[in-house]
C-alpha cells in the first residue's frame, strides 16, 4: 500500500509568496519611508512562502508491503521491528494519530499528512504486519464523550487523567496500574467557566478505577 501526502498547506503558501510579490510592487511605487517597510515585509512574506512550498513538495514516501514499511529513507524490514504502533498524542495535543515504530519509539508517520483514512492504513498494517502491529486507539477503545456545560472540570486535566488510566489498563503493569489508581482516587481537577459535566466526569472515573483494580 503506497500511501500518498496530503497537500494541506500549498494553497496558503501560495498566497504567502503572492501578499509578498504585491508588497514589493506596492514598494516599487510608494515613498521612502512607506517603500522600506513594504519591501521588508514583501521580503520576509517571500521567504516565508517559498520555505512553506518547499515543505510542500519535499521527498516523500511511505509505503506498507509484505517485506516491510518503506520511507524516504529506504525500506525497513518486518525483521526490524519489534511493533509498529498506532496512537494519539497525549492530551491536549492535537497532532492526531501516528505510527511509531519499536524498538526506539521513532514516529516515522503522521496520519493527517496523508490522503489515505486511518482504517485503511490500520488495515494494511493487520494485514502486512500482523502480530506486529499494535492498535492502541482501537484498544482505547472511544473516548467518554463528556458533555461540555458552565462551571465544568477543566478538560485538560480530565482528558490526561483518562488517558493515563485507560494505558495503564492497556499495558497491564501492577506499578503503573497502582499510580493511575491512586491518581483517580485523588484527582487533581479544577472548575473552570466551560468544561466536562462534573457528574460525568466522576461517574466516569470510578468506573476506571473499578477496571484498575483495589486501591493499595
Amino acid at each position: 500500500m503506497e500511501l500518498q501526502r496530503r497537500r494541506r498547506s500549498l494553497g496558503f503558501a501560495l498566497l504567502v509568496v503572492v501578499f509578498g510579490l504585491l508588497a514589493l510592487a506596492c514598494a516599487w511605487g510608494s515613498g521612502s519611508g512607506a517603500r522600506l517597510i513594504l519591501a521588508i515585509g514583501g521580503l520576509a512574506a517571500l521567504v516565508l512562502g517559498a520555505t512553506l512550498v518547499r515543505d510542500e513538495f519535499r521527498p516523500f514516501r511511505f509505503a506498507i508491503g509484505a517485506d516491510g514499511i518503506t520511507t524516504r529513507d529506504g525500506l525497513v524490514p518486518w525483521s526490524a521491528i519489534d511493533k509498529v504502533v498506532l496512537d494519539e498524542p497525549v492530551p491536549p495535543a492535537t497532532s492526531g494519530p501516528h505510527l511509531i515504530l519499536e524498538p526506539g519509539g521513532r514516529a516515522v508517520l503522521k496520519l493527517q499528512d496523508v490522503r489515505q483514512s486511518q482504517a485503511d492504513i490500520a488495515a494494511a498494517l493487520d494485514r502486512h504486519a500482523g502480530a506486529r502491529f499494535d492498535n492502541r486507539i482501537a484498544r482505547r477503545g472511544e473516548a467518554p464523550g463528556f458533555t461540555t456545560v458552565l462551571r465544568g472540570y477543566e478538560p485538560g486535566r480530565v482528558d490526561r487523567l483518562v488517558r493515563r488510566a485507560q494505558d495503564a489498563l492497556l499495558d497491564g503493569e501492577p506499578g503503573e496500574r497502582a499510580a493511575a489508581r491512586a491518581a483517580l482516587d485523588e484527582p487533581d481537577l479544577v472548575v473552570v467557566a466551560r468544561g466536562y459535566d462534573r457528574a460525568q466526569v466522576e461517574q466516569h472515573l470510578r468506573k476506571l478505577a473499578a477496571r484498575l483494580g483495589p486501591a493499595r
